[in-house]
C-alpha cells in the first residue's frame, strides 16, 4: 500500500496525542490532594504550568496526526477518482448500455465524496477514538475498578444502538444516492435535449417530473435524517447516565475514603475523555455506513470488466492495407439477431457503399470494425488476421469513424478538428477543413478556427457539425474511413465535393458510406443492400439496377421524390 508509511506516522501521533491527554487528568488529581495540605499549596502553580506544557504537546501531536492523515486520504481520494475515470475510459459501449450517465456522473462525484469523508475525517476519528479507549479505561481501572466497572454499566447498550442503527442507516444511505442518481439522469438529458423538450412545450411535464423525483428524494432524506437525528441524542443519554452513576458511586466512595476528592476528579475528567470519541464514534458509524454504500456504488465501475480484450498484434500504419473481410459472420444484442450469416469481401482502396432500411443493421455491421462490440459468431478478418488477434488502440487508430449523430466538444474549431492528433500544425488541419468542404465557413467566424464552440457544437449548423467532424476524421489520415450517413445534413453539392476529394487525394483508402441517398452511393466501386440484418443485393450501382430488387426499388422511390420536389 502506497500510504501505508503516512497511516503508520498518522497512528504514531494519535499514541503520543493520547498519551499526553492521559497526562493531563493525573497531574489535576495531584494538585487537588495538594490542597489538603497548606504547606505544600505553592507547589500548586508548577503543576498548572505543568498542564499547559503537556497541552501544547498534545496540540501539537493532534496537528501531526490530522495534518498526516487528511494528507494521505486526499492522495488517496485523488487516486481513486483518477482509477474511475481511466476504467471509465477503458469500458466498452456494452457497459454504457446499461447505466445512464448521470447515474455515472453521481457515482463519481457524490459517492466519491462520501468516501472521501471516510478515507479522511473517519480514518482520523476513529483510530482517536480506540486509542482514547485503550488509554483512558486502564488509567480510570487505576483509580477505581470499581467506579470503572460502574461507569461503563451503559456501555453495550450503546454498542447494540451502533449496530442496529448502523444498518439502518446504511439501507437508508444507499436508497438516497440511488434516487441521486435518478435526478442526476433526469437533468443531464433534460439538459441535452432541451431544444426537443422546448419544440413539443413540454417543460410543464418535465418540471412536474423533476418535482415528483425531487420529492422522493426529500423523502428518503428525511427518513435517514429522522434516525440519525435520534442517533445522538440517544448517545448522549447513555453517556449522561455513565456520568450519573459515576457521581453516586464515586460521591459513596469518597465519603467512605476509599478514593480522594483528586481522585474523583481525576476520574470524571477520564469519563469527560470518554465523551466526544463517544459521539464520535455514532458521526463515524454515520459516515462508514454512508461511505460502504457508497464505496458499493463506486466498486461497480472499479470490477466492471470490458467485454473486450487487447490481442497480441499490432496493426502498423506502413502496413495496413485497409482488406477487410466478413465470413459467417452473425451478431446479436443480448437475445435479439441484429445481422446474421454476413459474408462479404471488401478489397483494399476501394468505396463501398451499404444501402437499407432503418434498422437493417448498417450501423451495427460497421461498429463490428473498430471492435467497439465484440465478433463472437463467426469471423471479422482486417488485413487477413483475425479482428480479435489485434490491439484496440493500433486498431482503432487506422479506422476513422464519422456518425450522423456527431458530437464536439466545448473547445476551439481547431482542438475539435486536432482531437486525434493533438500535435498537428494549423496547416495540416486547414487541409482537413479544405477537404471536408469547411474551411471557408470557419474563416467566416469572428476568430476562425480559434474560435470557441457551444455545447456540443450548439453555434453551428447539422451541416456544419457533420463537416468538422468529417475534417477530424480526415486529419487523423486512418486507412479504413467509415461514414455512417455523415451526409445527412449536406446537399448534393458539398456532398460530391467532399467524396471527389477523398477519392483524388486517398486514393488507397478503404471508404465505407452508409446512406438512405442512393445519389450518395452510386458512384461507390461496390454496394450491398441490407435488410432483416442479411445481405440481400450486391454489385455496382448499374448492376443493382437491372435486378428486381429492394435497392431497384428505393432508387425509383427517390427519383419520383425529387420529380414532386422540382414540381413543386
Amino acid at each position: 500500500m502506497r500510504y501505508r508509511w503516512k497511516l503508520f506516522w498518522g497512528i504514531i501521533f494519535v499514541v503520543f496525542t493520547n498519551i499526553f491527554k492521559v497526562i493531563s487528568p493525573r497531574i489535576v488529581q495531584r494538585a487537588i490532594d495538594l490542597l489538603e495540605h497548606s504547606s505544600q499549596i505553592s507547589q500548586v502553580g508548577r503543576y498548572a504550568f505543568l498542564i499547559v506544557g503537556v497541552s501544547v504537546a498534545q496540540g501539537l501531536f493532534l496537528f501531526l496526526m490530522r495534518r498526516t492523515i487528511i494528507v494521505a486520504s486526499r492522495e488517496i481520494e485523488n487516486d481513486l477518482r483518477n482509477d474511475i475515470f481511466w476504467k471509465l475510459e477503458s469500458l466498452t459501449s456494452t457497459f454504457y448500455n446499461q447505466m445512464p450517465t448521470g447515474d455515472i456522473m453521481s457515482r463519481a462525484t457524490n459517492d466519491m465524496n462520501a468516501v472521501r469523508s471516510v478515507l479522511g475525517p473517519g480514518i482520523a476519528y476513529s483510530v482517536n477514538t480506540i486509542f482514547a479507549f485503550l488509554f483512558v479505561i486502564p488509567m480510570m481501572i487505576l483509580i477505581s475498578p470499581v467506579l470503572t466497572a460502574i461507569a461503563l454499566i451503559p456501555f453495550p447498550i450503546m454498542a447494540i444502538l451502533v449496530n442496529r442503527v448502523g444498518k439502518s442507516i446504511n439501507r437508508r444511505y444507499e436508497k438516497i444516492q440511488a434516487q441521486l442518481a435518478a435526478i442526476s439522469t433526469f437533468v443531464q438529458e433534460n439538459l441535452s435535449g432541451i431544444s426537443i423538450i422546448k419544440s413539443f412545450v413540454r417543460e410543464k411535464h418535465q418540471i412536474d417530473q423533476f418535482l415528483e423525483l425531487n420529492t422522493d428524494y426529500v423523502k428518503k432524506n428525511l427518513s435517514f435524517a429522522r434516525i440519525y437525528a435520534a442517533f445522538h441524542p440517544s448517545l448522549m443519554f447513555i453517556i449522561g447516565l455513565a456520568v450519573l452513576l459515576v457521581l453516586a458511586g464515586g460521591g459513596k466512595l469518597v465519603i467512605e475514603k476509599q478514593i480522594s476528592i483528586g481522585q474523583l476528579t481525576a476520574f470524571m475528567l477520564y469519563l469527560g475523555m470518554l465523551v466526544w470519541p463517544s459521539i464520535a464514534l455514532g458521526w463515524v458509524i454515520g459516515l462508514y455506513q454512508q461511505g460502504t454504500a457508497s464505496m458499493k456504488r463506486i466498486r461497480h465501475i472499479l470490477d466492471a470488466e470490458p467485454d473486450l480484450k487487447d490481442g497480441p498484434l499490432i496493426l502498423q500504419p506502413l502496413k495496413t492495407q485497409g482488406k477487410i473481410e466478413f465470413k459467417d459472420l452473425n451478431f446479436s444484442y443480448e437475445t435479439e439477431p441484429v445481422l446474421k450469416n454476413i459474408q462479404l469481401l471488401i478489397e483494399p482502396g476501394i468505396t463501398l457503399g451499404i444501402l437499407g432500411q432503418t434498422g437493417s443493421g448498417k450501423t451495427t455491421l460497421v461498429r463490428l470494425l473498430p471492435h467497439i462490440y465484440p465478433v463472437k459468431e463467426g469471423v471479422l478478418f482486417i488485413d487477413d488476421r483475425d479482428i480479435n488477434q489485434y490491439q484496440l488502440q493500433s486498431l482503432r487508430e487506422q479506422i476513422g469513424f464519422v456518425t450522423q449523430d456527431t458530437f464536439l466538444f466545448s473547445d476551439t474549431i481547431h482542438n475539435n478538428i486536432a482531437l486525434a492528433r493533438p500535435d498537428a500544425s494549423r496547416e495540416e488541419v486547414v487541409r482537413a477543413a479544405q477537404i471536408a468542404a469547411i474551411h471557408q465557413e470557419i474563416m467566416e467566424f469572428p476568430d476562425g478556427y480559434e474560435s470557441y464552440l457551444g455545447e456540443r457544437g450548439i453555434n453551428l449548423s447539422g451541416g456544419q457539425k457533420q463537416r468538422v467532424s468529417i475534417a477530424r476524421a480526415i486529419l487523423a489520415d486512418p486507412k479504413i474511413l467509415i461514414l455512417d450517413d455523415a451526409f445527412s445534413a449536406l446537399d448534393t453539392y458539398t456532398e460530391e465535393t467532399i467524396l471527389k476529394n477523398l477519392k483524388t487525394i486517398f486514393p488507397d483508402k478503404t471508404v465505407i458510406l452508409i446512406s438512405h441517398r442512393i445519389s450518395t452511393l452510386q458512384n461507390a466501386d461496390h454496394i450491398i443492400v441490407l435488410e432483416n440484418g442479411q445481405i440481400v443485393q450486391q454489385g455496382t450501382h448499374g448492376e443493382l439496377l437491372q435486378q428486381a430488387g429492394l435497392y431497384a426499388q428505393i432508387h425509383q422511390k427517390q427519383l419520383l421524390e425529387l420529380e414532386i420536389e422540382s414540381v413543386d
